[in-house]
C-alpha cells in the first residue's frame, strides 16, 4: 500500500464494544461504539447473548469507518480482542444453543472444588499455567452437570473471538493468548490443549476449537457476507490477537522484563513480562501468553477499577451524576475531585475489593469485599478514595508475589484503561506500589494491542518489537511521594496484609449461611 496505511482494532468487552482505526504512528483516527446489557438471572450468575457481540461489532465497525473519512481500502488488516473466558455453546451450525457465560460468572464454585480434590491444583497448574477458578472449562463442567440437554446439543464451546472470527471469515479458529485461560492449554506447548487434564475433568477435547494459532498471523480474509454487514472491504485480512488483557500490555508497551501493566477497567488485572515460562510454586499468579509468543504472569482484581467505581456510583453518587449532568461535566472529574480533598489512609477507612471473590492468595470464589474502619465523619469523598487505595493495595500484593515466584524485580508500571484517565488514582498507585507509574497518549490500549497485532500479521510492520516502538507513546509518569509512600507502607504492612486472613473464616461462614449450606 502507499500513501497512509490503516490498522482497525476492536475490542469485545463485557459491557460494549469498541472498534479503532489507528494510523501506522498508534494516533485515533476514529472510533466506533455499541453497548450491549448484562444478564444476571441468578446471584453470582452473569450472561450475555452472543448475537448481541456481533451486532454491536457490525455497528461499531460501521461507526469508526464512517467517522474515518478514509478509504477503506488503505486499513492493512483487521485484529480482534474480546473478554477472556467467557463462553459460548455453539451446534454445528455454530449458531448458539444458549446463553454465553461471562467470565465473571461464578457459578462454578462446585466444580472448582471437585478439581480440586480429585485432580489436584497442583497438577492442573504445572500442565495449564492456571489452577481450578473461573476459567472456561469449569464453566464448561457445569453446563455438563446442571444443563444436560444444552451440552449434548453443543458442537463446540467458542470463545468471543473465535466466534467473531467465524462471523467475518467462515473459519473456527482460536489463539494460544486466548485459549490459555481456558484453563486447559498445555502452557509448554500453546498450540494444543492439554489432553490428560481434559479427561481427567471429563470433558472431551473435541468440544473446543481444533487450530489454535499464535497471535500475529493473519488466519483468514473477511467474506463478502461479512463485508455487507460491516462494511470492512471484502478480502480485508483477520489477524490473530489475544484476549483483552494481553493485548492491553502489548499496547502499553510493556515487552520487556521488570515491567508490570496494570488495567483498571472492570478487573483489575497485572500482567508482568517475562521471556521464559516461570511457573510459581507457591500459586500465586496464573501464566498468560503474549500475542508476541511469550509468556505473562497475571493476577486479578476482579472487582476492578471501573466495576467498584460503578457500584459506588450508581448507589451512592446520584446526586454526583445528576449535577454533572445538569451542568455538562464528567462525573468521574467530579467524583474524583472530592477524593482528591482527603488525606492519605482516608482517615483509616480501608477496603478489600474481593466484591467478585478472590484471585491470589486465595483463589476462593466465596471471598467478598470488606470496609472496616468505618467512622461518623466518613463520607462520599473517603469512600471514593479508600476504592482506589484498596485496588492499589491489592495490586502491591501482587506485584510482590510475582517478584518472588519470577525473582525479576518490578520496576516501573504502565497504567490503562479508564482509570489510567484519572491523575489522582496513577498517583495513588504511584505511592502504594512505590515505582514509576506511567500512562500512554492512548487510554485504549486493548484495541491499540489488537491494531499492533494486525500491523504485524497485515504487513505494516515486519516485528511486534518495531510495531511497538512505532505505535506506543508515553505520556505521562507518576513518581512516589516519599511522605505518602511512608504512610501507606505502614498501612499496607500493618494492616492490609494481615487483614482478611483473620476474617477469612468468617466470611466463608455467611456465605455459607446465606446459600443454605451451612451445616
Amino acid at each position: 500500500m502507499k500513501g497512509k496505511i490503516y490498522t482497525l482494532g476492536v475490542d469485545v468487552g463485557t459491557s460494549s464494544t469498541k472498534a479503532i482505526i489507528f494510523d501506522q504512528e498508534g494516533n485515533i483516527k476514529a472510533e466506533g461504539r455499541a453497548t450491549y446489557p448484562l444478564l444476571r438471572p441468578k446471584p453470582g450468575w452473569v450472561e450475555q447473548k452472543a448475537e448481541w457481540w456481533w451486532q454491536a461489532f457490525q455497528k461499531a465497525v460501521k461507526e469508526a469507518i464512517d467517522k474515518a473519512k478514509i478509504d477503506k481500502t488503505k486499513i492493512a488488516a483487521i485484529g480482534i480482542t474480546h473478554q477472556r473466558i467467557t463462553t459460548v455453546p455453539v451446534d454445528k451450525k455454530i449458531e448458539p444453543v444458549r446463553n454465553a457465560i461471562l467470565w465473571n460468572d461464578i457459578r462454578c464454585s462446585q466444580q472448582n472444588e471437585w478439581a480440586e480434590k480429585n485432580v489436584g491444583r497442583e497438577k492442573i497448574y504445572f500442565r495449564t499455567g492456571n489452577f481450578p477458578s473461573l476459567w472456561t472449562v469449569y464453566k464448561i463442567m457445569w453446563l455438563k452437570e446442571n444443563e444436560p440437554e444444552t451440552y449434548r446439543k453443543t458442537y463446540k464451546f467458542l470463545l468471543v473471538q473465535d466466534y467473531i472470527i467465524y462471523k467475518l471469515t467462515g473459519k473456527l479458529v482460536t489463539t494460544s493468548s486466548s485459549a490459555i485461560q481456558t484453563g486447559c492449554l498445555d502452557v509448554n506447548h500453546p498450540t494444543r490443549w492439554a489432553e490428560d487434564i481434559l479427561n481427567l475433568l471429563d470433558i472431551p477435547v473435541e468440544l473446543l476449537v481444533e487450530d489454535i494459532f499464535p497471535g500475529g498471523e493473519e488466519i483468514g480474509k473477511v467474506t463478502e457476507e461479512a463485508s455487507n454487514l460491516t462494511g470492512l472491504p471484502r478480502g480485508l485480512p483477520v489477524v490473530t490477537t489475544a484476549g483483552d488483557q494481553p493485548c492491553g500490555t502489548l499496547g502499553a508497551g510493556v515487552t520487556q522484563e521488570g515491567m508490570l501493566a496494570v488495567n483498571g477497567g472492570t478487573s483489575c488485572s497485572l500482567e508482568a513480562y517475562v521471556k521464559g515460562l516461570k511457573l510459581d510454586p507457591d500459586l500465586n499468579y496464573f501464566i498468560e501468553i503474549s500475542p508476541t509468543g511469550d509468556y505473562l504472569l497475571e493476577d486479578s482484581i476482579w472487582s476492578g477499577g471501573s466495576a467498584l467505581m460503578n457500584w459506588f456510583k450508581d448507589n451512592f453518587a446520584l446526586d454526583e451524576v445528576k449535577k454533572a449532568e445538569k451542568e455538562g461535566e464528567d462525573v468521574w472529574e467530579r467524583l474524583y475531585s472530592l477524593a482528591s480533598e482527603v488525606p492519605p489512609g482516608s482517615k483509616g477507612l480501608m477496603l478489600v475489593p474481593y466484591f467478585s471473590g478472590a484471585a491470589s492468595p486465595y483463589w476462593d470464589l466465596r471471598a467478598r469485599g470488606v470496609i472496616f474502619g468505618l467512622l461518623p465523619d466518613h463520607g462520599k469523598p473517603h469512600f471514593i478514595r479508600t476504592i482506589m487505595e484498596g485496588l492499589a493495595f491489592e495490586a502491591r500484593r501482587k506485584k510482590e508475589f510475582m517478584e518472588k515466584g519470577s525473582k525479576i524485580p518490578i520496576n516501573k508500571v504502565r497504567m490503562y484503561g479508564g482509570s489510567a484517565r484519572s491523575s489522582l488514582w496513577n498517583q495513588i498507585f504511584a505511592d502504594i506500589m512505590g515505582i514509576e507509574v506511567s500512562t500512554l497518549k492512548t487510554a485504549e490500549t486493548t484495541a491499540l494491542g489488537a491494531a499492533i497485532c494486525a500491523a504485524k500479521g497485515g504487513g505494516v510492520y515486519p516485528t511486534f518489537e518495531e510495531a511497538v516502538k512505532k505505535m506506543v507513546h508515553v505520556d505521562r509518569r507518576f513518581l512516589p511521594d516519599p511522605e505518602r509512600k511512608k504512610i501507606y507502607d505502614e498501612l499496607y504492612l500493618e494492616v492490609y496484609s494481615k487483614f482478611y486472613d483473620r476474617v477469612y473464616d468468617l466470611i466463608h461462614k455467611a456465605s455459607r449461611i446465606i446459600e443454605g449450606e451451612f451445616k
